[in-house]
């Protein structure tokens, strides 16, 4: 059985211009009327898509980035979501039925007909996964951008083994650091890479130690501290491995001098620049590049405006981590 669908919807959109959004840029400003709830068509789903009612929002700092620099004007803001599934299309993946509880994120803050901070949202059958009733939709809805970049970083990058149906691999002598543990991301880093069965470092203030701990980590470390690299190099020789889950100011080089003996891997979130770490390999990710599509920024302006290309492993990692996560 069906359920009506209007024709327009509410929605968060972007209202600022191109020559705003590039002195926002080139001055780290944040200037002008950035959103402004609009009345715009429901989208239009493609047969591979569902379409969403969305029921709950969770925010990223991707969001206001987006929404101060990157989002065009009527570009839909919002990446995270949880609803429930309202249409289908004739070929979408994953045995969706209307009236199905959906999660998952989306590449909010660039299209005018995709996002989360809306009545409905468009999402390809594949990068959405069925919520247990264990989940409510306020929780389901975190399980979006942070989920999936800990699950490209560990996964698809740094060889972490996946923990598929959720089971714990048990314990593991092989160390990987998560920096800034805290985090959204990094709590997500820390639990897939305990259920990976390795032994986890982290960083985070002292706090917030608690809560790393509750979430997994074996070991925490103040990231202030200025012994904090000696201690976790003397305590894991063998650490060859990091997530940088803030990968702003130093954190980047925290990393790189806590693997550097070992001539390690550092995955960061944020576009280190030229970077040169004396044999440590630094690899910036993007969350968006799981979603299927290739995609620009700022363009035609020149600034920014490299082409983000469709990487297949990360669509695959995609589809794996809605198969398999969230588990009951």
């Amino acid at each position: 059985m069906g359920v009506e669908i209007p024709e327009t919807m509410k929605a968060l959109v972007g209202n600022r211009s191109i020559v705003t959004r590039l002195s926002n840029y080139a001055c780290s400003s944040s200037s002008g009327d950035g959103v402004k709830v609009a009345t715009v068509p429901v989208p239009i789903i493609e047969e591979h898509e569902i379409l969403v009612r969305v029921h709950s929002i969770a925010l990223n700092p991707t969001d206001f980035k987006h929404i101060d620099i990157l989002s065009p004007r009527g570009a839909i803001i919002g990446c995270d979501y949880a609803g429930t599934v309202a249409k289908v299309g004739p070929k979408a993946a994953g045995a969706w039925a209307v009236g199905d509880r959906v999660a998952g994120a989306t590449h909010g803050g660039l299209y005018t007909d995709r996002g989360s901070f809306a009545e409905y949202l468009k999402i390809p059958g594949h990068l959405a996964w069925k919520v247990p009733s264990s989940i409510s939709d306020e929780e389901a809805a975190t399980f979006g951008v942070s989920a999936v970049t800990a699950m490209l970083a560990l996964n698809t990058r740094l060889g972490v083994p996946w923990a598929d149906g959720g089971e714990d691999k048990g314990r593991s002598t092989t160390p990987i650091l998560i920096y800034s543990g805290a985090t959204s991301a990094g709590l997500y880093a820390i639990q897939l890479a305990k259920l990976a069965g390795l032994t986890v470092v982290a960083t985070a203030s002292p706090h917030s130690h608690d809560l790393v701990k509750e979430y997994g980590a074996d070991d925490v470390f103040d990231y202030r501290s200025p012994t904090a690299v000696d201690k976790i190099i003397r305590a894991y020789p063998t650490i060859d491995r990091a997530m940088d889950c803030f990968s702003e100011g130093v954190s980047t080089a925290f990393c790189a001098d806590v693997v550097r003996k070992n001539r390690g891997w550092v995955v960061t979130l944020l576009d280190p620049g030229k970077t040169d770490f004396d044999g440590v390999k630094v690899d910036f990710l993007l969350a968006y590049t799981a979603f299927g599509a290739e995609f620009q920024w700022l363009p035609p302006s020149g600034l920014n405006s490299a082409r983000f290309h469709r990487i297949p492993k990360h669509c695959e990692g995609s589809m794996h981590h809605c198969r398999e996560y969230p588990k009951p």
